[in-house]
C-alpha cells in the first residue's frame, strides 16, 4: 500500500483575531458539553436510574445546547463510539477475570493435593506405622526422615521431629493458604458478577480528574 502525506497550517492562537479564538472555544466547550451528556443520558437509561426519552438524542442535543444537525451528529457519533468502546473493554475485563479465577482455582486444586498427601502421612504416624506416598517430597530413608527441596533437603533424625517440626507445620500452613485462596476466589467471583451487571461511566478529562 502506498503511503499518502496530508499537509496542513498550524494556526497560532496569538496570531488569530480574538474574536475568532473566543468563537472557537466556545464552541469546542459546547460540543464536548453535548458529547458528555449524550453518554452520560445514555449511561442512565441502560442503568435504569432514568426513563428512556421518547425524543431522540439529536433533537436533545439540538435543543438543550443550541446546536446545528453538524455538531449535534458529531457528539451522537463520538458517544456511540466511546460507548462501542467501553463494551469490547467490558469483554476484556470479563476474560482477565475468568483467567483469574481459573488460575485461583488450578492453586487450590494443588493446594487440597498437597494438604491431602500430609494428612495421610500424618494419620500413618499418628497409627505408628509410618507410611509416604512415592511422589512426595517426604520420604523415609533408613532410620532417618527427609524432605527433599530443589536446592536444599531437611534431615530429621527421629519421627517426633519430623511429625511435629514438619508435618504439622506444613499442614497449618497449607490450611491458611487454602483460606486465602478460596477468599480470593470468591472476591473475583463477586467482581466478575459486578462486571457483567454494571454500566461502566467514563471519567471525561485529565488525570487530575480521574483522581479526584
Amino acid at each position: 500500500m502506498g503511503m499518502k502525506a496530508i499537509f496542513s497550517n498550524r494556526l497560532y492562537k496569538h496570531k488569530i483575531d480574538p474574536n475568532f479564538v473566543m468563537s472557537m472555544d466556545h464552541t469546542l466547550r459546547v460540543f464536548n458539553q453535548a458529547k458528555h451528556f449524550r453518554y452520560q443520558a445514555e449511561v442512565r437509561e441502560l442503568r435504569g436510574s432514568k426513563a428512556k426519552s421518547s425524543v431522540s438524542i439529536h433533537q436533545r442535543l439540538k435543543q438543550r445546547y443550541g446546536l446545528n444537525d453538524y455538531y449535534a451528529n458529531s457528539a451522537v457519533q463520538e458517544g456511540r463510539a466511546l460507548l462501542s468502546a467501553q463494551k469490547e473493554l467490558k469483554n476484556v475485563y470479563m476474560r482477565n477475570k475468568k483467567e483469574q479465577i481459573n488460575a485461583v482455582k488450578r492453586k487450590i486444586k494443588a493446594t487440597k493435593a498437597r494438604l491431602t498427601t500430609l494428612q495421610k502421612i500424618k494419620g500413618s504416624f499418628v497409627k505408628g506405622t509410618p507410611m509416604f506416598n512415592k511422589t512426595s517430597r517426604e520420604q523415609q530413608k533408613g532410620a532417618f526422615f527427609v524432605v527433599t527441596y530443589k536446592y536444599s533437603t531437611r534431615l530429621f533424625y527421629c519421627a517426633y521431629d519430623f511429625e511435629h517440626q514438619h508435618l504439622d507445620v506444613e499442614i497449618k500452613h497449607l490450611k491458611s493458604r487454602l483460606g486465602q485462596l478460596n477468599f480470593k476466589k470468591d472476591r473475583y467471583e463477586k467482581q466478575q458478577t459486578q462486571l457483567a451487571s454494571k454500566v461502566a461511566g467514563v471519567c471525561f478529562g485529565s488525570k487530575k480528574l480521574a483522581r479526584g
